[in-house]
């Protein structure tokens, strides 16, 4: 039910048994305004839930919009041998709604109590491997899903410097990979692995009066598999180990089958003087190689 202050028509809820038939003198909290309230003044709230001021009475409204006392008839005196009982009004509602509120608290830290002592309990009861896990994960801090994509992200650079860094290496592991990394453009093969020169010598002559050196031997092959022969390179060096000339040539046979071993020849027309060593390599078939210097 709601009973309405005359002075500042502020509305309040309250039980019908607490105002009896000779009525109850209620203060409002408002306000401070005391007022008799009878059984009749009571409205119900499911019919009415705002209350205006009349004509009349906004004429004698103050400044604070409440009604002033000498316009409305002021309840009588309080008689003692009356059971009046004076209450202001919105206080035991104040009250239950504490209550209800520290209640609300009660609850609330009940339940944390209940989850916290679950969480214990599944801690004391998981495994030792789990929660060595988790601290490290907790100490590299990829507990945090964002964490952990810098994780990824790093990991996958490093696997590429790898895959770079090592691809020879690679290459020799997995053969398949050596066309990948051709078709990335990145020389992964070393030239002429798995061949050898062998029994390799030079031969000093003239012819036509030019002077001339022959450099012959063998390429031998130690693999299991058909290689090709790339580029060969015959540097002259002096006594000192200097290159001091050189040279790129073909062998004339292009390939070597497994185990097997293949002539080679290659004449230099008016060598250094100053030539002591004669140093033989395979290089890779670039256009800027291909040509004798």
């Amino acid at each position: 039910m709601l009973i309405y202050c005359p002075k500042c028509k502020t509305g309040y809820e309250i039980e019908a048994d607490v105002v009896p038939e000779q009525g109850r003198r209620l203060r409002c909290a408002v306000c401070k305004k005391v007022f008799k309230c009878m059984p009749e003044d009571l409205i119900d709230g499911s019919k009415l839930r705002t209350a205006e001021f009349t004509e009349e009475e906004k004429k004698h409204l103050d400044e604070q919009g409440h009604l002033q006392d000498d316009v409305v008839e002021d309840s009588p005196a309080k008689n003692p041998e009356e059971n009046w009982e004076e209450e202001v009004v919105g206080a035991k509602k104040t009250l239950d709604d504490l209550a209800s509120d520290n209640q609300y608290v009660k609850d609330i830290f009940q339940r944390l109590s209940v989850e916290t002592e679950n969480l214990f309990e599944a801690d004391k009861n998981e495994a030792a491997h789990h929660k060595v896990w988790y601290r490290i994960r907790k100490a590299l801090g990829i507990v945090n899903p964002k964490n952990l994509l810098y994780y990824l992200y790093a990991i996958l650079i490093f696997l590429a410097l790898f895959l770079y860094y090592a691809r020879y290496e690679v290459v020799r592991t997995l053969p398949q990979m050596a066309q990948i990394y051709q078709s990335l453009g990145i020389e992964a093969v070393v030239p002429g692995e798995g061949l050898e020169f062998q029994n390799v010598v030079r031969r000093e002559f003239e012819d036509d009066y030019v002077p001339k050196i022959e450099v012959k031997g063998f390429i031998a092959n130690k693999m299991d598999v058909t290689i090709d022969i790339p580029k060969i390179k015959v540097e002259l060096l002096d006594k000192e180990g200097k290159v001091i000339q050189s040279e790129i040539f073909d062998s004339v046979i292009p390939l070597v089958t497994a185990k097997a071993k293949v002539p080679f020849s290659h004449v230099i027309s008016r060598p250094s003087p100053l030539s002591k060593y004669i140093y033989l390599t395979f290089i890779s078939p670039t256009p800027d190689k291909n040509k004798k210097k």
